[in-house]
């Protein structure tokens, strides 16, 4: 088998980066230093060119390196999408996102790492998560820059720590930061759960609602209906970003779109998966609407299946055929169920389960690998976009 080269190589700077917090002396490539070939972009250009846009560029990164996107354009319209939810959610995206560049920035970390957005995508999604989870105040405004200062520093001692598995933290960081963060609520006075945090103790005798509607009755049709399936697939993506709304969900498909085909399909069959899967095994109907059960399978599904481009793991990048494909399925319907298992584990002290579905997924499926022959690995220097290594 031969793996095809095309595109940039952004992974070798994961690596990097905990070489370089061990004081080895391997370096990061510099996209500036001419150390790789250059994107036929202007856009891209000028943002090396010019500091104001570079900044801009990094920052949009870090957005889209939340879906594994290395591209500033996805990552703008991920905000679009969040802004179209609500206003306060972007907001908290940005403050987070910021936050935690900057503390990556004043910390001295790599500098192409930063440039790449691989410190500011799990600020966004813990600016999200305290502002969806916590009743706003300035309290929590001060909890989001901590959270997000926190999620920089794990990002590295995770990396660190995982190396020698030639695994990536992936979203790590930010579920153990925002859990902590989270779960310390109950001992401040001045922290407010919304009603999302809803301490409920398990009942395995009451029986499971499953028929496929909305949480709020708005006059739509229950059951197994062309749109209900359609809000459970794209609420499923929206809800990466903990976005409860079907038109961001279709705009983050697309903004996926833009930079990989490939990864914007996973994207989609992880989603349905993990929404089929709940309604196989009799899953609650409201929560399969949502997209509950569907956002930990898109992001199982784009690791497994779509090899990112950004942040992730040499062992974890399977050359694309239908190996690939169908291992990527395995975890994107096996995700749907750790989801289910950890928050019957949280329910009593109301915790969400955050992507921690997901992170435990794909490691558990990533560490095997390299025992398979099957699913073909793409090494470090070989990792583009999925559009660029397929398997012949």
């Amino acid at each position: 088998m031969r793996i095809q080269r095309t595109d940039e190589n952004y992974l070798s700077q994961v690596i990097a980066m905990v070489r370089q917090a061990q004081g080895s002396s391997s370096r990061s490539p510099d996209l500036s230093e001419g150390n790789t070939k250059p994107v036929a972009s202007t856009a891209t250009h000028t943002a090396h060119v010019n500091r104001a846009v570079g900044v801009i560029d990094s920052l949009l990164r870090g957005v889209g390196q939340v879906m594994f996107q290395n591209n500033a354009i996805t990552g703008l319209l991920f905000l679009v999408g969040i802004f179209i939810n609500s206003y306060k959610y972007g907001l908290t995206a940005l403050l987070g996102l910021v936050v935690a560049t900057l503390a990556a920035y004043l910390l001295g970390a790599d500098r192409s790492l930063i440039r790449n957005g691989l410190f500011g995508f799990n600020g966004v999604l813990t600016g999200i998560a305290l502002s969806v989870f916590l009743r706003w105040d300035w309290h929590v405004a001060a909890y989001i820059i901590l959270g997000a200062i926190v999620s920089t520093i794990v990002m590295m001692g995770l990396a660190k720590l995982l190396i020698s598995w030639d695994m990536a933290p992936l979203t790590g960081p930010f579920v153990l930061t925002a859990w902590l963060l989270l779960f310390a609520l109950y001992h401040f006075g001045q922290l407010h759960p919304t009603k999302l945090i809803d301490p409920m103790p398990v009942h395995p005798d009451v029986a499971i609602p499953t028929d496929l509607r909305e949480a709020v009755g708005g006059g739509a049709a229950v059951g197994l209906t062309a749109a209900n399936l359609a809000n459970a697939v794209f609420r499923g993506v929206g809800e990466v970003f903990l976005q409860d709304n079907l038109w961001t969900g279709v705009v983050f498909v697309v903004a996926i779109l833009v930079n990989s085909r490939v990864c914007s399909g996973f994207a989609l069959l992880g989603s349905a998966l993990g929404g089929l899967t709940a309604l196989v095994l009799g899953g609650d109907g409201v929560t399969i609407y949502h997209g509950l059960y569907g956002f930990n399978a898109v992001l199982t599904g784009i690791a497994l299946g779509g090899r990112p481009d950004g942040l992730a793991c040499p062992r974890g990048f399977l050359g694309l055929n239908w190996c690939s494909t169908i291992y990527a399925s395995i975890g994107a319907i096996f995700s749907a169920i750790v989801f289910a298992a950890i928050a019957v584990a949280l329910s009593p002290i109301g915790m969400p389960a955050l992507t921690a579905p997901f992170v435990l997924t794909t490691w558990m499926f990533l560490l095997p690998t390299s025992g398979f022959r099957a699913p073909q690995r793409v090494s470090v220097a070989e990792v583009r976009i999925p559009e660029s290594t397929r398997a012949e």
